[in-house]
């Protein structure tokens, strides 16, 4: 069986070593101790695989001929530097303890949620923490949207999403579906709808389209691959990204409910070749070729895993490559894990980049890349 080695936040461990309780649940939250793709995430959202760190070498180094092309295209571009304005940290004061999902706030306020404290944490534009709440009854909350005032969250073990207004969940509607313990969810809200990814081993592949109410007003039926679609889901306005944590590449929905797939063309990492020996069966781990991706000003923010130091690709509304960016001085380091980001527009043009990360520790950051 084909397994995707290290595993994210939202991950249990190999099928028949499922340890029930809160208290296993959250202490492998904690470790970052995540295993085989055999079991499902609890409150899934992003499959993590096989870092660039820490994957077994492969002897061969054959891509597949888009990859060597994007590789190709890579090469001839150098990368803009992006600046660190703050850094979060966990205090005494203001514990941060596994931040997972991070969004912007219309106002430039970031919006941060903590796995294993089960809160919602809100950041000001300064980088200070302004008010954590932690609502009787979360485990493992998961940004996916605003409406208005109102921060939408899913709640993959609940199989929900609740409405949060003021600190406050006002609101609550519930996923249709018996699912088994091998399905990974996903979620995202618009304006108008919400949605719900499912795939995994022995899991029907869908996505459905829900209303305010909770009903099924639309249905997209997913191939049987579980791994090709692993990964968040993102909006821009009324269209829905599925994204694919495996391979340099997008599902999307159209609003008439229409699936097309948008190559990343330009997308280069260490660990493609091993990406083409799990597709080819030459090898049983996936890589994780990237964690996340966010949308601005319609243009595709794409988070590129690597050893030790902060990429982010931007990409083009084509799925070509038009900028990588890099933190300063990047240095190797096998302790390195974003799981997370998010981009806004600025007046002057620039863009800032909000990110979570894990390790080397607990933290969320804020970039910005002036643009071009």
């Amino acid at each position: 069986m084909k397994t995707f080695g290290r595993m994210g936040v939202w991950e249990c461990g190999r099928k028949g070593e499922w340890e029930k309780g809160r208290e296993g649940e959250r202490e492998r939250v904690r470790r970052g101790a995540w295993r085989s793709v055999g079991l499902a995430l609890v409150c899934g959202v992003l499959l993590a695989g096989c870092l660039p760190s820490g994957c077994q070498r492969t002897e061969s180094r054959a891509l597949f001929p888009a990859d060597s092309l994007s590789r190709s295209l890579a090469e001839q571009m150098t990368p803009d530097t992006l600046e660190q304005v703050w850094t979060l940290e966990s205090t005494d004061a203001q514990p941060l303890a596994y931040p997972r999902t991070v969004r912007f706030a219309p106002d430039g306020n970031v919006l941060v949620t903590d796995a294993e404290r089960s809160s919602l944490l809100l950041v000001s534009r300064a980088g200070e923490a302004i008010r954590e709440i932690q609502p009787e009854g979360w485990t493992f909350p998961y940004l996916t949207g605003q409406r208005g005032d109102t921060i939408v969250v899913f709640q993959p073990d609940l199989h929900r999403f609740d409405f949060v207004l003021d600190g406050a969940v006002v609101h609550q509607v519930d996923t249709p579906g018996e699912l088994p313990q091998t399905a990974l969810q996903y979620g995202a809200a618009t304006d108008s709808l919400l949605f719900v990814k499912h795939t995994g081993e022995g899991v029907e592949g869908r996505i459905l389209a829900l209303d305010n109410s909770g009903a099924v007003v639309a249905e997209i039926p997913l191939p049987a691959s579980s791994w090709r679609f692993a990964g968040l889901l993102r909006t821009a306005g009324d269209t829905l990204l599925s994204l694919s944590g495996y391979r340099p590449l997008f599902d999307v929905v159209t609003p008439n409910m229409q699936r097309d797939s948008l190559m990343l063309i330009g997308f280069d990492s260490p660990m493609l070749a091993r990406s083409r020996a799990f597709v080819q069966g030459e090898t049983h781990e996936a890589p994780l070729l990237s964690a996340s991706a966010a949308v601005a000003d319609g243009r595709y923010f794409v988070l590129n895993m690597r050893p030790g130091w902060l990429r982010v690709d931007v990409f083009g509304r084509d799925g070509r490559l038009q900028q990588p960016l890099v933190e300063q001085a990047p240095a190797y380091g096998k302790r390195f894990y974003p799981v997370d980001l998010d981009v806004q527009r600025q007046p002057d043009g620039s863009y800032h980049l909000a990110v979570a990360l894990v390790e080397p520790e607990s933290q969320v950051r804020l970039y910005r890349w002036g643009g071009q």
